[in-house]
């Protein structure tokens, strides 16, 4: 017996063909308010963001898949896989709280004062912050860490019945 073959999971945003270069195409995507499925969304801190936001749009450019082909104004979905998404949430939220725990534990076991603590604690949060930059500005040259482009199959959601 054969064992099923488990396809990565993907987190996809909607985004639309905004200009189409020689190499490169650029998307608008809009932010989306997925609040409103969530049973979690009554103490949610990510719903209090979305709501004190305006829902803006942003640009992306991405590399022009050769085997598609596009128009301005299609809809189309930028993905990225789920673990690397998981992976660079971490980076970005854990990483600076780590350094800034540390440095305050630091200066806390050198009987620093409190507001010295404080202080080298807040240092620790902007050096995480600048580690967690430069991190992710080498990462971003790994395709792993880029987003892609999914063009929706037109003829493969169209289905012909035949009547008799």
């Amino acid at each position: 017996m054969t064992e099923p073959t488990v396809e990565p999971a993907f987190v996809e945003q909607p985004a639309t063909v905004v200009s189409i270069q020689e190499a490169t195409v650029t998307l608008s995507t809009i932010r989306l308010n997925t609040c409103q499925q969530c049973s979690m969304k009554a103490g949610c801190g990510q719903r209090m963001l979305n709501q004190a936001s305006s829902c803006q749009r942003s640009q992306i450019e991405l590399p022009k898949p050769a085997h598609v082909s596009l128009t301005i104004g299609q809809e189309v979905q930028v993905a990225i896989p789920q673990s690397t998404f998981i992976r660079a949430s971490l980076w970005v939220f854990l990483m600076p709280l780590l350094v800034m725990f540390a440095a305050a534990y630091v200066a806390q076991y050198l009987a620093l004062s409190e507001p010295a603590i404080a202080i080298v604690g807040l240092v620790g949060l902007g050096g995480g912050l600048l580690f967690m930059r430069q991190r992710m500005k080498s990462l971003q040259a790994h395709s792993q860490w880029q987003p892609h482009l999914v063009v929706p199959n037109v003829e493969a959601s169209v289905q012909i019945l035949e009547l008799r």
